[in-house]
């Protein structure tokens, strides 16, 4: 069972995105901002970030970038999610999706995700 980790501010996203992955058998943990995420990550073991990108607070693209220059959560698929149709060029995130994110393309994108770490060498 994969766990994903939903970051947004919106609760209806959070809340829809969550339907989805529990859909997939996925175990799900939830934050409204970057610091929740970072917290949530502190304490549980995760497969993929998948993030909003603009959030207030730490949002999606200082998340992605404090996770890749963290060896504890480097290894961690990111998913970053946003309205805007450009991603953010500065970010090292492992996927992209423009909102709004239909249901099969955001649970192929975590399948795709999720099945490259594991193909990974560490």
């Amino acid at each position: 069972m994969k766990t994903v980790l939903l970051v947004d501010d919106d609760p209806a996203t959070i809340e829809a995105w969550t339907l989805c992955m529990q859909s997939q058998d996925c175990k799900v943990l939830s934050a409204f901002d970057g610091n929740g995420a970072l917290a949530l990550l502190g304490e549980h073991s995760v497969d993929i970030v998948v993030s909003d990108w603009k959030m207030p607070g730490l949002g999606g693209a200082l998340l992605c970038q404090t996770m890749k220059t963290n060896s504890a959560f480097a290894h961690i698929p990111f998913l970053m999610i946003s309205g805007h149709p450009h991603p953010p060029a500065f970010v090292h995130y492992d996927g992209y999706l423009q909102k709004p994110v239909e249901t099969e393309a955001l649970l192929s994108a975590v399948d795709r995700l999720c099945a490259a770490k594991h193909r990974r060498p560490f």
